[in-house]
């Protein structure tokens, strides 16, 4: 196929504009693939976080009461203990609700809202009471009965009702937290299958036509470089480089081999004549001619302007002559519309033992040419 040079540039220009958008895409969704794997990291972090908080009130409300519940408070030791477990606990309250704190980055959901701040059985009022009698507990003197009665309140407590609700904010924070990472990695599931898809559009749409374009540009360049632009047969590289592979196995084998080399009779004649264009239908035809006459397995190429080659294995000089000779009779009786008739010469040359190269056995060809020439032309010699 020829190449349409003009047409091949807009694809290509297509092509490269259509790959360079799909790599952005590409680029910007793995961006987000990355934004989203580390949000993830941070929501498990926070929400990480949170749950050990929340679940620490629940260690802390036992602590209290383990040390409320005390007969001797009065002990700078136990005070401290107890005094330190109110503050921390009370802080993880308010970070809890608020935030900012105990690297808690985020505020409560409504959910968790409600249930810490609405309602009769809200937990934070009944966290915040529980902290107020600790205190006062803490603050007054271990006989007097607002202590006993701060005491009773935090046995009582502490127990049942504030270690359920303790569990129920536990539960809550935990249900969240999994629900919302479950949420970004599904988002995060949702932008590689949109990443996938855009991979495989670009290797249907892009890629595929870029390899099937490199792919016609590499057969139609390896075609200008091994073939003959007018007749489609070899050229003259290509020829040699075909038939001194077969030389070489034949006499690696010991193989017979035939080598011809055909000249078409006056051919600068009719090109003077007729002029180039007339030439040139003479050696499409005869191009032509050859192929129907040769093998599969056999080689041919044109060498110079109205001169061509072949290089025929496995043959005896009986078939070698008879092949050549079909080929100068097929040419002869051949009639081309509105041409000339021509004829064509061939000097066939049979591999010997002296033949050292190609170059050899083409040489000895190349005389019986000569000699089927000088011996009145349209024939073939041996």
């Amino acid at each position: 196929m020829p190449l349409d040079i003009t047409s091949d540039r807009q694809l290509a220009r297509r092509l490269t504009f259509g790959y360079t958008a799909g790599l952005f895409i590409i680029a910007l969704l793995s961006i987000s693939v990355h934004f989203l794997l580390d949000s993830v990291i941070a929501q498990q972090r926070d929400f990480g976080t949170v749950v050990n908080v929340a679940g620490r009130q629940r260690m802390l409300s036992q602590r209290v009461a383990l040390l409320a519940g005390a007969q001797q408070i009065a002990g700078s030791g136990d005070k401290a203990a107890l005094e330190s477990a109110i503050d921390l606990m009370e802080r993880s309250q308010d970070a809890l609700l608020r935030g900012g704190d105990m690297n808690i980055n985020h505020t409560l959901s409504d959910r968790a809202r409600a249930y810490y701040l609405d309602g009769p059985e809200a937990l934070d009022p009944q966290v915040r009471r529980y902290i107020a009698a600790a205190r006062t507990l803490l603050a007054a003197d271990t006989n007097a009965d607002d202590a006993s009665a701060a005491r009773d309140l935090i046995q009582r407590t502490a127990r049942a009702e504030l270690l359920s609700a303790l569990d129920g904010a536990v539960t809550i924070f935990e249900q969240e937290a999994n629900a919302r990472v479950e949420g970004l990695r599904n988002a995060q599931r949702t932008v590689l299958l949109i990443l996938l898809f855009a991979v495989v559009l670009e290797a249907l749409f892009i890629f595929r036509p870029m390899v099937r374009l490199v792919s016609r540009y590499t057969r139609n360049l390896y075609e200008m470089a091994t073939r003959d632009g007018l007749t489609g047969l070899s050229n003259r590289r290509h020829f040699m480089e075909n038939a001194d592979r077969q030389f070489k196995i034949a006499k690696r084998d010991e193989a017979p081999l035939a080598a011809m080399i055909l000249d078409l009779d006056h051919f600068k004649q009719i090109n003077d004549v007729h002029g180039h264009h007339a030439g040139d239908d003479i050696l499409r035809f005869f191009s032509r001619q050859v192929r129907v006459v040769l093998r599969s397995g056999d080689i041919c190429g044109r060498t110079g302007g109205e001169e061509f080659a072949v290089v025929v294995p496995n043959v005896t000089d009986t078939m070698a002559q008879d092949i050549a000779e079909r080929i100068c009779a097929v040419t002869a009786s051949a009639e081309v519309e509105g041409q000339p008739p021509v004829t064509v010469s061939i000097g066939v040359a049979m591999l010997d033992e002296m033949d050292r190269s190609l170059e050899d056995l083409l040489r000895r060809a190349d005389a019986a040419l000569y000699r089927a020439k000088q011996a009145g032309r349209n024939r073939a010699a041996v």
